[in-house]
């Protein structure tokens, strides 16, 4: 192997006499920069590797270890161009995996929070063990604790055989005449959701935080049915919100819970008109019990301005709790409650609701994967009625059940595969509805 004369830095690299010329081949030299950095020598560690990297602009171990040690030097902009470098030099999962941890760590230094959480998936990505893919994702943890910007997506297809969400009748008896709606009718077809939140931590200390968001929702439904009634179109069906929120996260002490307060500002569209303006305020406690067990509950005020009939604006109270905790199997168990009460001048509007759910994660692999099956209960109780003699109470079930897939993820997003079932009866007939739909999606597992 060709021979390096490495000068001027002898006495740092071997127990010898200082001032003469001795040779090292690359490996050597690599191995001797890498034990400098290590012994905190960062300075002569980057003499050693420009070059081996002069020597071989591809070589990517010295340009890892190269990277490495100008970041000790808080040269963070060469620091990172020599890690991408690397990246680009290798095929090799061990040294790809050491460029992405390289090109992180350099970013994080720099400050720039955020491209260093999405080299760290990168890592944990092309991870050759285990045990270094775990290391990927601590440091993913550490970094999203100390980045002030977060942002959270996720994507959904939704396959369902009722994607308009029609009734099962579509007659009703109004002043004693029977009438009929042609165009609600189940229409087959899938809907695709997307939501992303962009959040702003600020004035962060040890006990509490305050934070700035902003949240974009939308859904957009296609048909695939064949017969689809005449004046409908799928467009009808579209759905945007854009909600901004403000708010404090604190808390008193180790022991104490976990308090939020926030106030939020949303915006509705439905198809291509502006729905409603909402206002609401929060408050919520997060409790953190011995043995994993866990408690929150939240109580909520809030208000819809309706632009499509102002007699539908509406207030809205609610009040609910989750608790959570594991069984002797290692399986998890979780259940929530909720309570809300909505006034309005509109009829079809005022009513009580209650809601009811029990989820239960299990611990072993299903096919593969982690499984999870929930169930839940909705019960809607009219305050006067409208369409019949009675006021209008609706009770709706849903039985779900989701696959994550977590050994086929992609930069730490695997799918995830939930089928779901739900029935509403009523006694208005318009409101009776079964949907059988199935969700495609993808879950950060970190």
């Amino acid at each position: 192997m060709k021979r390096l004369v490495l000068s001027g830095i002898l006495g740092l690299v071997l127990a010898s006499a200082g001032g003469a010329q001795t040779t090292l081949d690359p490996d050597e030299a690599r191995l001797a920069a890498a034990r400098l950095l290590s012994t905190g020598q960062a300075r002569a560690a980057a003499e050693i590797t420009t070059v081996l990297i002069a020597r071989d602009p591809q070589d990517a171990p010295s340009l890892i270890v190269h990277a490495h040690a100008l970041r000790v030097l808080e040269r963070y902009g060469p620091a990172q161009r020599a890690a991408r470098d690397a990246w680009r030099a290798t095929e090799r999962d061990i040294e790809k995996y050491g460029a992405a941890l390289a090109m992180a760590q350099a970013l994080s230094s720099d400050g720039k929070k955020t491209r260093a959480q999405f080299w760290l998936r990168r890592a944990a990505d092309v991870a050759p063990t285990a045990r270094m893919r775990n290391r990927a994702v601590r440091d993913y943890q550490f970094v999203r604790t100390t980045n002030p910007w977060s942002v959270d997506v996720s994507f959904g297809i939704n396959p369902s055989d009722n994607v308009n969400n029609a009734p099962r009748d579509n007659t009703f008896v109004l002043g004693g005449l029977i009438f009929t709606n042609p165009a609600a009718v189940p229409i087959s077809g899938f809907s695709v959701t997307s939501d992303t939140t962009l959040r702003y931590n600020f004035g962060v200390t040890t006990t509490h935080r305050n934070f700035a968001a902003l949240r974009w929702t939308e859904s957009h439904v296609v048909f695939t049915d064949d017969n689809v009634p005449a004046g409908v179109d799928a467009s009808d069906y579209a759905f945007r919100k854009l909600q901004a929120r403000v708010g404090r996260d604190w808390t008193t002490g180790p022991d104490a819970p976990r308090q939020t307060i926030a106030f939020s500002f949303g915006q509705l569209w439905s198809g291509d008109r502006q729905f409603a303006d909402e206002y609401e305020i929060e408050w919520r406690q997060a409790f953190q019990r011995d043995a994993g067990r866990s408690f929150a509950w939240e109580a909520r005020l809030g208000h819809s301005d309706r632009k499509d009939a102002a007699i539908r604006s509406n207030n809205t109270y609610a009040l609910g709790g989750r608790w959570s905790r594991p069984v002797a199997t290692g399986d998890r168990l979780s259940w929530d409650a909720r309570i809300s009460r909505t006034d309005s001048d509109s009829r079809a509007i005022a009513h009580t609701r209650l809601d009811a759910g029990l989820q239960y994660a299990f611990s072993q692999p299903f096919m593969g994967a982690q499984a999870l099956l929930s169930v839940s209960g909705e019960l809607r109780q009219y305050d006067d009625p409208l369409y019949t003699p009675e006021a209008r109470r609706d009770i709706k079930a849903t039985v779900s059940g989701s696959l994550l897939f977590v050994d086929f993820d992609t930069y730490g997003f695997a799918p995830k595969l939930t089928l779901e079932a739900s029935r509403t009866n009523s006694n208005v007939s318009r409101f009776e509805t079964r949907n059988f739909g199935l969700n495609i999606g993808f879950q950060s597992l970190f």
